[in-house]
């Protein structure tokens, strides 16, 4: 195991719904062609055998130009019976991969125009941030979701190494996460958030996130925290989110979860990278980010025959045959290498091993130690230290094509379980005794 005392903090950022191939399968076409990347390809076979058909109508992966918005308030459904139709898996345990457009229910759009958005994908233009992390950090190629399934089912996952649950629901489980286990085992942690954190759907952890300061800061104080402080001053595991799109909140949604584009995630992936190359906060940084889950975007990848049994107690006893779709994952440190692709088998519970080899001897929990996917540490390399962190590229004028930002207070219909749990965690912030002067979520409350 390589020496990971060099680290002192890790950052990890857990982004919203999009597939590896449509944010970073670009890599391996014209006019990067690199062959180092299991992205998309031109050759004829190969978009034979990943043409998805819609009502007869055949569609192969096509170039996005427009990263800002998707039509009609467009949101691919993501839920484990959606993502079975998606992969289509067959008797042969072998994944097709072909039912994306097809899964599609005519009440979310029957425009096949817009039904189609899910076959595209972005380049470099598109997301430059993308772009920019792919070629000064490592990227991971074989990270997948854990579970073939939706939001929550994956971010329970990521934060526990099991989940209660197989579909959406409200209110959230409550289940041991790794803040109940990095306090067990004495590690200092803290959560910056911009907008309603994601486990205010967890009834627990609403008085932490109204009233502990120093576990819950509103991420505006984040990059004066890392400039201000010394490395062993900080929290050493820190978690970001994003401003979700599905919950009340104040300006754009940072989140990258459709209908909205993903401009305003790589402002907000820019923001975050600029804070960590603070010195001397870079020098024994390592930020993580992934997606929970692919958002109903199409990927080539089959997901690997990892089987997920439901744990006791649990809401569903189905379990689950593979893994889900292959996500983006990008590790940016000193410690690993320059414009590198990593194809290590990798999940989300991959961060949850490495914080288990880095705080506690080697384990996480006998469950997590026990799936048969890789850590972040495989990753890793101390070697050569990019000890100067290269500078962000300037989004202006990317971003000055943006729709502007959202006046006043946006309350997202609450049609989904997910936006029913966000609506429900405002409820209950009132019901603590929060109220329009509480100083991260007052316009929410007033």
């Amino acid at each position: 195991m390589p020496d990971l005392d060099k680290i002192k903090n890790v950052v990890i950022v857990m982004m919203e719904n999009r597939s590896f191939d449509h944010m970073l399968g670009y890599l391996s076409l014209p006019p990067f062609n690199r062959a180092d990347v299991a992205g998309q390809s031109l050759d004829p076979a190969w978009l034979s055998q990943f043409t998805n058909f819609d009502a007869g109508q055949a569609s192969q992966p096509f170039l996005s130009t427009n990263p800002y918005t998707m039509p009609n308030s467009f949101d691919p459904p993501h839920e484990r019976p959606n993502v079975a139709a998606q992969i289509d898996p067959r008797q042969d345990s072998s994944f097709p991969m072909n039912g994306f457009i097809s899964a599609i229910s005519t009440n979310v759009s029957n425009d096949p125009a817009v039904r189609n958005l899910v076959m595209s994908y972005f380049g470099a233009e598109q997301a430059p941030i993308n772009q920019f992390f792919a070629s000064h950090f490592t990227i991971c190629d074989r990270w997948f979701c854990s579970l073939p399934a939706g939001t929550q089912p994956n971010r329970l996952m990521s934060m526990s190494g099991f989940s209660m649950i197989d579909v959406n629901q409200t209110p959230l489980p409550d289940q041991s996460l790794v803040y109940d286990w990095l306090n067990s085992i004495g590690v200092s942690w803290r959560v910056y958030h911009r907008g309603v954190p994601f486990f205010a759907m967890m009834p627990k952890w609403m008085p932490a996130i109204l009233f502990d300061t120093d576990h819950f800061k509103s991420f505006d104080d984040f990059a004066p925290d890392l400039q201000n402080n010394p490395p062993d001053k900080l929290p050493q595991v820190i978690f970001i989110e994003p401003t979700y799109g599905d919950a009340p909140r104040v300006g754009y949604s940072t989140d990258d979860h459709a209908p909205a584009g993903i401009a305003n995630g790589q402002e907000f992936l820019m923001q975050i990278y600029n804070a960590v190359i603070a010195e001397p906060f870079w020098q024994s940084a390592l930020l993580i980010i992934d997606y929970d889950e692919h958002g109903g975007f199409f990927d080539h990848a089959a997901p690997p025959l990892i089987r997920t049994d439901a744990p006791a107690g649990a809401k569903y006893m189905t379990p689950f045959a593979s893994l889900g779709v292959r996500t983006p994952a990008y590790l940016i440190s000193p410690f690993v290498e320059a414009g590198a692709v990593s194809h290590n088998l990798l999940d989300h519970t991959s961060v949850l091993k490495f914080l288990g080899e880095k705080y506690n001897s080697g384990s996480y929990s006998p469950l997590v130690d026990s799936r048969p996917v890789g850590s972040i540490s495989h990753v890793l390399d101390f070697s050569n230290p990019l000890t100067k962190p290269a500078g962000a590229p300037a989004l202006d004028a990317y971003l000055a094509a943006r729709p502007p930002a959202p006046a006043g207070v946006t309350i997202p219909t609450a049609n989904t379980e997910l936006q029913r749990g966000f609506s429900d965690a405002i409820v209950s912030m009132k019901q603590h005794g929060a109220d329009a002067t509480h100083p991260k979520f007052g316009p929410l409350l007033a």
